[in-house]
C-alpha cells in the first residue's frame, strides 16, 4: 500500500539504546490511521516496540493494522472484542517490555524527532515523565501553542502537584514519555470515559510524595486532531456523567490545589445544562444522581466562585446550575445549541 513505510532496521548502536513501548489504540479510524503509524515508524529514533491494539474495529482499521505490521518487525498488533479505550491501553500495557512508555492516539501523529526528544532529556535528568506542547489540528487550520519563555523546565517533588493544580501539566496521556515503572499497579479505569483525569491526577500525587522529576519541554512534538466523534468533544449523557465524575474525583483527590478542577467540574455542569434536555427519558433518569450532585457542588461552592478570579461563563454556570426549573433547563439547552453553531462555524472539526 502507498502509506506504508519501507521497514526500519536498528542498527547494534540503537538496539543499546533504551527500548520505548509505544502504545497505539485503535478503533475506527482508517482515513487517519495511515498518518499516525507512518510517523511512528519513521521516528528518528528507532529502538522502539510498536504495540497496536485494534479495538474490535470494523471499518478496515484492523487490516491497515496488519499490513504496516508485515513490513515493520517491531509492530505487534493485537486484535480484541470492542471493549473501550482504557482496555486497550491496559492491554498494551500488560504487553509491553520498554524501559519508557509512549501513548499514540490513533487518529492523531507526531513529530519525526519526538521519541528522541523526550528520551534524552529523560535521560539527561533522569526523570520520570518528560512531557512537551501539542499542536490542536482542525480542518484546515493548525492551532499551534503559545511559545514559552523557558526551553527546559525540571520539576521535583512538591512542585509537581502545583504545576499539575495550576494547569501547567495537563490531563492527556499522549502527550507525555513516561518512565515505565510509573504504571507499576496503576490501570486506567475500564468502563469510563475520561479515563485519562482518573490516572493522571493520582500518578502526579504519588510522584510528588516519593519526589519524583518530571521535565517540561517547550518542544511542540504532538498534533491533536479536533474530531467531532472524539470522547472530549461527545456531550452525551454517558460522556458528561463520566466527566463529572472524573473531575470530582481530582477535585477531592488533589485538594492543595483545586483551580483547574474546579473549573473543569463547573464546565461539566455547564454542559449538563446545555443538553439535559436533548437526552431520552431513560437518559434523564440515569443522570438524576449527577444532577443533583451538580446542584449541590454550585450551591456549595458559589461564594468561592463569584469571588474569585473566575471567567463570567463559570459564575453564570454555578449560579443557574443551582436551580432546575424545566423552563431554566429548557433555556439552556436552547441557548447550548446556538452556541455550538457558532463554534462549528469558527473552526471546522475532523469528522
Amino acid at each position: 500500500m502507498s502509506d506504508k513505510a519501507p521497514s526500519c532496521e536498528v542498527t547494534e548502536k540503537e538496539e543499546k539504546a533504551s527500548l520505548v513501548s509505544v502504545v497505539i489504540p485503535v478503533y475506527n479510524v482508517s482515513i487517519y490511521l495511515a498518518k499516525c503509524l507512518k510517523s511512528v515508524i519513521q521516528q528518528s529514533y528507532q529502538n522502539l516496540e510498536i504495540i497496536i491494539i485494534d479495538d474490535g474495529s470494523t471499518d478496515g482499521s484492523g487490516l491497515i493494522c496488519d499490513e504496516f505490521a508485515q513490513c515493520d518487525d517491531r509492530i505487534r498488533v493485537i486484535h480484541t472484542d470492542n471493549k473501550g479505550l482504557s482496555s486497550a491501553r491496559n492491554l498494551g500495557l500488560e504487553k509491553s517490555r520498554g524501559s519508557y512508555l509512549l501513548f499514540v492516539d490513533s487518529d492523531d501523529w507526531i513529530e519525526p524527532y519526538a521519541v528522541e526528544t523526550l528520551i534524552t532529556s529523560a535521560e539527561k535528568y533522569n526523570a520520570d515523565m518528560v512531557t512537551a506542547k501539542s499542536c490542536r489540528e482542525f480542518v484546515g487550520k493548525t492551532l499551534y501553542p503559545a511559545k514559552e519563555e523557558k526551553d527546559v523546565q525540571i520539576i521535583r517533588g512538591d512542585e509537581i502537584l502545583a504545576f499539575y493544580g495550576n494547569g501547567l501539566l495537563r490531563d492527556v496521556v499522549w502527550d507525555m514519555l513516561y518512565l515505565a515503572d510509573c504504571f507499576t499497579g496503576a490501570r486506567f479505569p475500564e468502563g469510563h470515559n475520561f479515563e485519562d483525569i482518573s490516572i493522571t491526577w493520582k500518578m502526579m500525587r504519588r510522584l510528588a510524595k516519593s519526589n519524583g522529576t518530571v521535565v517540561v519541554l517547550s518542544d511542540s512534538l504532538f498534533h491533536f486532531r479536533a474530531r467531532k466523534s472524539s470522547i472530549s468533544h461527545t456531550q452525551s449523557c454517558c460522556n458528561i456523567i463520566d466527566g463529572w465524575a472524573a473531575y470530582h474525583e481530582k477535585y477531592e483527590g488533589v485538594p492543595e490545589y483545586r483551580k483547574q478542577s474546579l473549573r473543569g467540574c463547573l464546565m461539566l455542569i455547564g454542559h449538563m445544562w446545555m443538553n439535559y434536555c436533548g437526552f431520552s427519558g431513560k437518559e434523564k433518569d440515569a443522570a438524576s444522581g449527577t444532577v443533583t450532585e451538580m446542584r449541590r457542588f454550585s450551591k456549595e461552592h458559589f461564594r468561592q466562585v463569584v469571588k474569585g478570579k473566575n471567567p463570567m461563563i463559570l459564575k453564570a454556570i454555578c449560579l443557574v446550575s443551582q436551580s432546575g426549573s424545566p423552563l431554566l433547563m429548557w433555556s439552556c439547552f436552547c441557548g447550548g445549541r446556538l452556541l455550538r453553531k457558532i463554534r462549528n462555524t469558527r473552526r471546522r472539526l475532523y469528522a
